[in-house]
């Protein structure tokens, strides 16, 4: 799933923490990147910094999770 506009990417970030699964960022080049890790954490915020306001990429998630991460996302 793709980011909405306008997304509050720490609010984000705090939604992911509350998932039970492993959440993945995969990048418009193919990285995959794993959203619980502090270090993945922080190529994202730096990847999105850089492509402001809406990232390219995507995020995968387990669907028991993504009730957390719905407001965020679009299909």
């Amino acid at each position: 799933m793709k980011f909405k506009s306008g997304v509050d990417y720490n609010s984000f970030l705090q939604s992911v923490k509350l998932c039970k699964h492993d959440v993945y960022f995969i990048t418009s080049e193919g990285d995959r990147l794993n959203l619980n890790s502090a270090l993945s954490q922080f190529i994202f915020t730096a990847v999105i910094a850089g492509q402001m306001p809406h990232p390219e990429g995507e995020v995968l998630c387990q669907e028991e999770d993504l009730p957390l991460l719905t407001p965020y996302l679009s299909a």
